[in-house]
């Protein structure tokens, strides 16, 4: 076991030397960056919690609705889509550098010619996802000259999971779907498997009644009556306004929704979006959102 999970530090230790150096080639990063751009979610997410406000971001108003927090100034400058920047206003602002997910690295390589460009890995493969979102932020904070606060928030994310594993403890809590409903009311997208909302939910000692197939980012697209697999599960779903509402407004006319155990036996739970995909400060709100709202069963 210890010898596992020192493999996966040499690996993470590996990316990052190897980020590192891509970032050294590109020939400008000389001390430490000021103007940062962010051109992915979690990316922003990281930047924010390090306390680096950055020069502009990738798609604003999908971080805002998606992650949420930390939160993004309202003068944030937003440079479009994620994968199609708005490259003109990206060279007159002359950034230091210009942060990514590597599953953007090869749409963006002409980003290479404008600053310095760095891609962290936002996929968690093998290693627990909350690990390695410590793990980014850390790598980030070298970069970037923010070890210490880095350090920190590693900290109050072991201590916030820890509280609120320990609340949970104190209630006999059933399996949990943890989902996200479209807002066609027929399917949803439900979360496990090694990406950050399994992985927390393991941290937390809960039980994660999908036990199916996920992609990479720890996601699968199900059907609604799916969630009928374990009749004693209790159903937790993501908010995110109107497209929420709609979901449910079709829901409460669906006869397979109201036949599964879990809505007739009122075991239905909403919660403040959490980004799944997101870093430490997603799993912390994560984890202190389920301690505080579940309610004692059995």
């Amino acid at each position: 076991m210890v010898g596992s999970v020192v493999a996966r530090r040499d690996l993470l230790k590996g990316a990052l030397a190897a980020s590192l150096s891509a970032f050294a080639r590109d020939g400008k990063a000389e001390g430490k960056p000021r103007r940062i751009v962010s051109m992915e979610l979690l990316v922003t997410e990281l930047l924010l919690t390090l306390g680096i406000a950055p020069l502009a971001v990738a798609n604003v108003p999908l971080y805002r609705r998606l992650v949420a927090e930390p939160v993004l100034d309202d003068e944030a400058v937003d440079l479009g889509p994620l994968q199609e920047p708005n490259v003109e206003y990206l060279q007159f602002l002359k950034p230091d550098l210009i942060v990514m997910a590597q599953w953007q690295a090869s749409g963006l390589e002409t980003l290479r010619a404008i600053a310095p460009t760095l891609s962290l890995n936002s996929f968690p493969a093998k290693t627990p996802a909350v690990q390695h979102a410590q793990e980014l932020l850390r790598q980030l904070g070298t970069v970037v000259g923010r070890k210490r606060q880095a350090e920190d928030w590693l900290g109050r994310c072991e201590t916030a999971i820890e509280e609120a594993r320990a609340k949970l403890q104190s209630k006999s809590l059933p399996p949990l779907y943890l989902c996200r409903f479209n807002q066609d009311g027929r399917h949803a997208a439900i979360f496990g498997g090694n990406g950050l909302v399994g992985d927390v939910l393991t941290r937390l000692g809960l039980t994660n009644a999908w036990q199916g197939h996920v992609n990479a980012s720890g996601v699968a697209s199900i059907s609604v009556e799916q969630l009928a697999g374990n009749p004693q599960a209790r159903i937790v779903h993501f908010d995110r306004g109107r497209e929420t509402d709609l979901a449910m407004a079709r829901l409460a006319e669906s006869p397979l929704w109201q036949a599964l155990p879990a809505v007739r036996q009122n075991r239905v739970t909403r919660m403040s979006v959490v980004y799944p995909s997101g870093g430490v400060v997603s799993a912390m709100r994560l984890a202190g959102q389920l301690a505080a709202l579940l309610p004692a069963e059995g």
